[in-house]
């Protein structure tokens, strides 16, 4: 079987940077469907309910594929190194800089922690397997494996930034992190509600 290539620096860096986009675009779909009008989701209960679970497990876990520590994945873990190994080739930067961006990266991945941690417990345990754990003892669960949308959204935030910070040192500007239409969910809402007030 032949060796399957790997990815440059631009390429994982761009990765992970659509990564992030679709991570905040799931949150913006599912804090606003959140508070989304109670008549508007009462219409469709189970369907509300369902695609709000999704988006939110869409976000854990694509924030655990963006920290996963398996070998050959695609995340900050590999993305690191790399950096420092064409930190002389960054066209709008030096390679001091890039080295600069490499430590703070580290730094404010290990402030993550206690909250990567939760969402590793996540993953692992009742999205991409069926551990047992959380049925013999779901409060030890529910507790260690509590994640809040504020931090959440700090993790997203400081993610896109450290990748923000090397795509400027590599093409000099800053890239968007949000889809145009992001809110156009809004649309869909106010239809449904045209639709409840004329029936």
């Amino acid at each position: 079987m032949p060796e399957k290539s790997a990815p440059n620096f631009h390429q994982m860096l761009s990765w992970l940077m659509t990564e992030v986009i679709y991570a905040r675009a799931h949150m913006t779909i599912v804090k606003g469907l959140k508070r989304a009008d109670r008549g508007v989701v009462n219409a469709a209960p189970v369907f509300f309910d369902m695609t709000m679970r999704t988006h939110a497990d869409s976000v854990v876990l694509i924030a655990s594929k963006l920290f996963d520590h398996h070998r050959g994945s695609i995340s900050i873990h590999a993305l690191l190194p790399e950096a420092l190994r064409h930190a002389g080739t960054f066209k709008h930067g030096t390679a001091v800089e890039v080295r600069k961006i490499v430590g703070e990266a580290k730094a404010c991945i290990s402030s993550l922690e206690p909250i990567l941690k939760a969402i590793h417990k996540r993953r692992n345990e009742t999205m991409a397997h069926s551990d047992p754990g959380p049925i013999v003892d779901p409060h030890q669960y529910v507790q260690e494996g509590r994640v809040s949308y504020p931090e959440l959204d700090s993790l997203f935030e400081q993610t896109g930034m450290i990748l923000n910070r090397f795509f400027q040192l590599y093409r000099g500007f800053p890239a968007p992190l949000d889809f145009v239409d992001v809110n156009d969910y809004k649309k869909a809402l106010d239809l449904i509600a045209v639709g409840l007030q004329s029936s």
